[in-house]
């Protein structure tokens, strides 16, 4: 049967008195209830029509009785809290009769005594009959209406509220994509593991999806939200046999935490088991297979008595281990090694505030026209730390940690500036003439996209050209799949950025022609250098370098040497073909002062 039409101001009406019902405290339901009445009585001849509108559209269950307790309508809410019907609704019982047990009567009694009083009263845990024999657990309101007193009983069903409350709660300690605890609920369930209990040990890995962004950038985020529940049944599927308590914490970073007679290899074996488990290809649209590998970073503990939260930080540092080893890597936390990897990261992450105080320096080192170093052709910039409780630090010591934080970018902005500085100063002060200043591209910055623009910004803030800058990189750097140097090269250098390759041995050497590196001069380090370093010099080494150094000369390249320590090893080298040198033989300058005494025996002042 259709609703019949109703007025737009008696919708009006009821959704406003709805409203204000659904948002009420229990202890504001009398005033409302009240207020309602006398705006009924008040309200003309539609008031009967804006009555029942309100009584359709209110959400609270409402049963009116008359003094002796005689129920005398209800409204649609309370059907549907009781089960009854229209046709079968409780009219003319007595309200107490809808208790489930004699205890639940009596307080419906007792409300009915209760609403002649001044000022409405709650009640909670009434068990009410319903329509099909079983029972709800209500709040029950009582007042009176005004004028002729009549009780009016509100009634609210709590189990649904208890239902919304356990909803909350579970989205408030679970992952809504895969429907795993979340960190939060991780924590307490890992702080509870770690205190109680016989002689045991608990198990906690930290899981991180390797290359999860290519993932995400490459096939859609739809794919990448694929994986990741693909990874939480992967884990489910593991561990379903061990009462694990897995958890996703956040992005592409899963959790498992187990407890029992626990040793390392059954932890291992199952930490394997997961690798080889995520590794199976998960198919998406157009038939791909996407199949992926997770570092692991592994922590056992002894309970009861181990801190949980110290759980939680040996495990991040056996993550970030087993991530620096490569991809499809676990680590089993050590707690010697871990000190000092902790250590380290504690280091990572000051680099960004030493960058910001100062305590970044740069050092230069001169490279010297061998034999006798007569001749200054450049000098190296070399960042230095200056760390108030470790002493100056080189920049071989907190490079690679500088890549875990994301800081190797802008500790090689501050390099470049410094550098470009440095020889802007000089060319005004020395003359045209005025020796280079060199700096070695860190790993990362080496590769990046936008080297050539941070490069040419910097050139033109400094009034400098091209021709004015010379940088090294790596033969490592040239090979990394994650950028392009070699295109970055060939644009500097088009531009007349100058290019030195460090190279390690012949097979480095070779990449020049076969990758058409535009580099005019190589720079030779490591151990084929100081396996001269010594008073008898093997043969071998010698015709290492030798060899070397004709096949430079074939392919047009100068070769000069770093790790020079001694006037004999210069001389040697020197002997071998190698033109130029930079070691401890000459001094390193810790500032672009000290630096500027030195060069100004050589360069007269502009």
């Amino acid at each position: 049967m259709p609703e019949p039409e109703v007025a737009p101001e008696s919708l009006r009406f009821a959704r406003r008195w709805a409203a204000a019902l659904r948002d009420a405290d229990p202890a504001e339901l009398e005033s409302l209830v009240v207020a309602l009445a006398r705006e009924v009585r008040t309200g003309g001849d539609h008031a009967a029509e804006r009555f029942a509108e309100f009584y359709r559209n209110c959400p609270i269950a409402v049963a009116l009785t008359d003094r002796r307790g005689i129920i005398s309508a209800t409204n649609p809410a309370f059907l549907r809290l009781t089960g009854y019907s229209a046709e079968s609704d409780p009219l003319g019982t007595p309200i107490a009769d809808l208790g489930a047990a004699d205890r639940d009567q009596a307080e419906l009694r007792a409300a009915l005594d209760d609403s002649t009083e001044v000022g409405a009263r709650t009640r909670d845990h009434i068990e009410v009959s319903a329509a099909d024999g079983d029972t709800r657990t209500v709040r029950l309101s009582t007042t009176t209406l005004p004028d002729d007193g009549d009780p009016v009983f509100m009634f609210e069903d709590t189990h649904e509220l208890h239902l919304l409350q356990e909803t909350f709660e579970h989205q408030s300690l679970h992952d809504s994509l895969t429907g795993l605890p979340n960190a939060a609920h991780l924590r307490s369930k890992l702080e509870a593991m770690v205190v109680t209990g016989g002689a045991e040990r608990v198990a906690l890995l930290l899981l991180d999806v390797d290359g999860f962004r290519v993932v995400n950038d490459g096939l859609g985020g739809g794919t990448a939200d694929l994986v990741l529940r693909r990874v939480a049944n992967a884990l489910r599927s593991v561990f379903t046999d061990h009462q694990a308590f897995i958890a996703r914490l956040f992005g592409d970073v899963f959790a498992v935490a187990l407890r029992g007679e626990l040793t390392p290899d059954v932890v291992v074996a199952l930490t394997e088991a997961t690798i080889e488990e995520l590794a199976k290809p998960v198919y998406v649209d157009e038939g791909v297979g996407v199949g992926v590998s997770a570092s692991v970073g592994i922590v056992l503990v002894d309970v009861p008595g181990a801190d949980h939260a110290e759980a939680m930080r040996s495990a991040e540092v056996a993550l970030h281990r087993a991530k620096e080893l490569g991809k499809a890597q676990w680590v089993l936390f050590d707690p010697v090694s871990g000190k000092v990897a902790r250590e380290r990261y504690r280091l990572a992450c000051a680099i960004a505030g030493a960058l910001e105080t100062g305590e970044m320096v740069v050092a230069y080192q001169p490279h010297v026209v061998l034999p006798d170093a007569g001749i200054v052709t450049s000098l190296n910039a070399a960042l230095r730390w200056n760390h108030p409780e470790l002493g100056r630090l080189r920049a071989e010591v907190f490079h690679p940690l500088a890549d875990t934080t994301g800081m190797t970018v802008p500790l090689g902005r501050f390099l470049l500036a410094e550098a470009l500085a440095t020889t802007a100063d000089w060319r005004a002060r020395f003359g045209a003439d005025a020796p280079m200043v060199c700096l070695t591209l860190p790993p990362r910055m080496a590769i990046d996209s936008d080297l050539v623009g941070i490069v040419t910004t910097e050139l033109e803030q400094h009034g400098l050209e091209p021709r004015h800058l010379m940088l090294c990189a790596d033969a490592t750097s040239l090979l990394d799949e994650r950028g392009d140097l070699i295109e970055s090269i060939d644009r500097l250098a088009g531009l007349g950025v100058l290019f030195i390759l460090t190279i390690t041995g012949l097979p480095d050497l070779e990449l020049v022609p076969a990758l058409e590196v535009p580099a005019p001069a190589v720079m030779l380090t490591g151990p084929i250098v100081d396996a001269l370093d010594v008073e008898k010099p093997p043969e071998w080494a010698k015709r290492n370098v030798r060899q070397l150094v004709e096949r430079a000369e074939e392919l047009g390249v100068k070769v000069g040497s770093y790790g020079v320590h001694s006037q004999e090893q210069a001389a040697l080298l020197f002997d071998l073909g190698v033109v130029v040198g930079a070691g401890t033989f000459q001094p390193e300058h810790l500032t672009r002062e000290d630096a500027e005494v030195w060069i100004g025996r050589a360069y007269p002042m502009g």
